[in-house]
This record gives structure tokens, C-alpha cells and sequence, in this order.
């Protein structure tokens, strides 16, 4: 296998962009497949190596370490060669969506609503897993806000309007006894959580929605965490391209079962330090604070452990972002998700089937 270091390359949103144009504007529906299971004794967890694409490319849309490492760990844990797998190479862009689609992708790691949407659209990508299952809603504030009546008239940010982080912001407000539209100022801003700390600490705004790992980070600065909330949200996951999906099945089940027996390798906290050392040798940015909620991140309710997701949570979710104009109206997401690959991988690897097949069973 190709060392880890490839695994690193990145290549702008641009050029995926341009590569996909054409691809994009085709709305080629993807069928399934293969025949859907409607038991989990129908499901084959039998992969045939000798079926499965040698080299794949990974778009990842974040550079925080915790959406690298399942890929990072099973390559060098040498699980993707066990499934038959030579490279995988990791592309980190702000948007892998028009690689997915145009084919210059195999898989992406994105938000789950935005996949839904897109093949819903008529892409042609069908989403295959949950990545991240729990979402933390948390909101930092300034050094002088300790209290939600400190907050009003203050200057807030969940993200860009119309995103996923800026309808939480507005939820854990209105949890929390405040009027989002009148009590503060929300105001749209780009970037990811890490550029939203920076924006408190220099003061540009006086709160944003956070990550776990920004706590210590905002505290030595005189911040502090204001309203924070543990949901249970399939909030982002695997997708495929639709055509490798249909030309080669074992490959999507042998990179879930990969980065899935990779997970629970990172889950076990006495291989902590060394996955901590081995990202860190990639160059990943990893101040303390960011190690020292390796258990809380890691953590199977937080970052799930088996890919899978409860049906409930599923609608809900689809649901809320249906609310928000996010996902079109109407949209069923059973139609563009398959979760065959995700059910082989499970069984191969012993985990139970979730959401089984039964699960679905109208």
C-alpha cells in the first residue's frame, strides 16, 4: 500500500468543480445495486476482494483531524488491504459534492441533509452511513457574558444563514429563553467552527456556535461555554458515487467494513496516544485541548461506532431540515440512502444490522 502521506493530498473545490460540470447537469437517477435484503439472514457479509476497486478517493470537506482518522487508522492498521483495497487517497475541499457526482470522487465524508438533497435532485450519489451520530449544540461567548439576560443585544453566529449549525443556534436559544429574532443580532458568516472561536476571541462577535474541543481554548482567553446540548442526530456520514456503487458493490461494503473496524480500534482508549501520535505525524493541528476530549469525541454516541442510525432519528432529522428548506418538501429519505453496503460491513465484521432490514419493512 502507498504510504500514509498520500492520504493527505488536497486539491481545491475549484478543480473538482470543473471536473464534474458535466456530470453534474446529467441527473442521472442511480439505481440499486443490488436486490435490497428484507431480513437480516438475506444479507451477505461475504466481501470478495478480488471484486473490489484497488484505488478510491475520499472527499472530505473538513481538515479537523476527527474527520480523517477511521481512513488514516485503517490504512495504516493495514485494514483496507485485508478488503482488498491498495490506496485510498483523502481530498479535502469545502464542498466534495460535484466530485461525488461528476465521478472524480469515489466516496465523500459530508453532511448527511446536503447528500439526501443533492440525490434528491437527481444526483447521481446514494449515502451509505453516519459518520457522526451526536451533535453537540454549544454556544461560546466572550469574556463579561455569563448569563442569557448578558446576552441580549449581543452579536452571534451559527455559521452561514440557512445552514444546519445556524437553525441549532437558534434552537438553543429559544431553549434557553430568548427570542433569536429579537433578543440578539445573528449575523452570517463562513468558515468552520475553528474560524468561528477565533472570531469570539478578536472580538468581531460575541458568542458562536462551538465544538467540544474549543472549551479550554475559549476559557484562557476568559470565554466560557454559555448553553451547550447532546442530541442524537445522524448529522453527517459516507456517500458514493452512484456509478461505482453499480459496478462494483463489494467496494462500498469493504471501505465501510475498513473504516468501521478502524473505528472501533480508535474507540479503545488504550490506543488513544497512538492514534493521537500518528495524526499529529500527518500534521494535523492538535494543541492540547483538542487531545484532551480525544474520549469525548470518540465516544460511540458522539461518533458512531457501527455506521448505522435509528430510524426515528432518521425522520427527524430529514424532517427538521425539510422545515428549514434545506431538504426539498416531500423528500423520503429510504429512497437515497442504501444501506446494503453498510449492513455487509456490519455483518462481516459480527455488528448487529442498524437499522436492520426489518427496521424498514413497510
Amino acid at each position: 500500500m502507498q504510504g500514509s502521506r498520500r492520504l493527505l493530498s488536497g486539491v481545491g473545490a475549484a478543480a473538482i468543480v470543473a471536473a464534474s460540470l458535466v456530470a453534474c447537469s446529467a441527473q442521472t437517477p442511480t439505481a440499486p445495486a443490488e436486490e435490497v435484503p428484507t431480513t437480516s439472514d438475506e444479507v451477505n457479509g461475504e466481501i470478495d476482494t478480488s471484486q473490489v476497486k484497488k484505488d478510491l478517493v475520499v472527499g472530505v470537506d473538513n481538515p479537523y483531524y476527527l474527520f480523517h482518522e477511521d481512513i488514516l487508522m485503517a490504512d495504516k492498521l493495514g485494514y483496507f488491504e485485508e478488503y482488498g483495497i491498495d490506496n485510498v487517497k483523502i481530498v479535502t475541499s469545502d464542498d466534495p459534492l460535484p466530485g461525488l457526482i461528476g465521478g472524480s470522487l469515489d466516496f465523500m465524508l459530508y453532511d448527511t441533509d446536503t447528500a439526501i438533497a443533492a440525490a434528491a435532485k437527481g444526483g447521481d450519489i446514494r449515502y451509505l452511513s453516519v459518520y457522526l451520530g451526536g451533535e453537540a449544540n454549544i454556544l461560546g461567548v466572550r469574556p463579561g457574558i455569563e448569563t442569557a439576560d448578558d446576552l441580549k443585544g449581543a452579536t452571534i453566529t451559527g455559521g452561514q444563514f440557512g445552514s444546519r449549525n445556524d437553525f441549532l443556534l437558534r434552537k438553543l436559544l429559544t431553549d434557553n429563553g430568548l427570542d433569536p429574532d429579537t433578543d440578539v443580532k445573528i449575523v452570517s458568516t463562513g468558515g468552520q467552527s475553528n474560524e468561528r472561536l477565533q472570531a469570539i476571541i478578536a472580538g468581531t462577535v460575541d458568542g458562536s456556535t462551538l465544538q467540544i474541543r474549543h472549551r479550554s481554548l475559549l476559557e484562557a482567553e476568559g470565554g466560557k461555554f454559555l448553553f451547550q446540548e447532546l442530541t442524537t442526530a445522524p448529522q453527517n456520514g459516507f456517500s458514493v458515487n452512484g456509478k461505482l456503487l453499480r459496478e462494483s458493490p463489494e467496494t462500498p461494503a469493504a471501505f465501510l467494513a475498513a473504516v468501521l473496524k478502524a473505528r472501533a480500534y480508535i474507540e479503545d482508549p488504550a490506543n488513544k496516544q497512538e492514534v493521537l501520535d500518528y495524526v499529529e505525524s500527518l500534521d494535523f493541528e492538535l494543541p492540547q485541548a483538542y487531545k484532551d476530549v480525544y474520549e469525548d469525541e470518540n465516544a460511540p454516541t458522539y461518533h458512531t461506532g457501527d455506521g448505522g442510525f435509528e430510524t426515528a432519528d432518521m425522520d427527524q432529522f430529514v424532517d427538521e431540515q425539510i422545515g428549514f428548506d434545506i431538504i426539498a418538501a416531500g423528500t423520503d429519505w429510504h429512497d437515497y440512502v442504501d444501506l446494503v453496503p453498510l449492513w455487509r460491513a456490519q455483518k462481516a465484521l459480527g455488528l448487529p444490522l442498524r437499522p436492520a432490514p426489518e427496521d424498514l419493512a413497510e
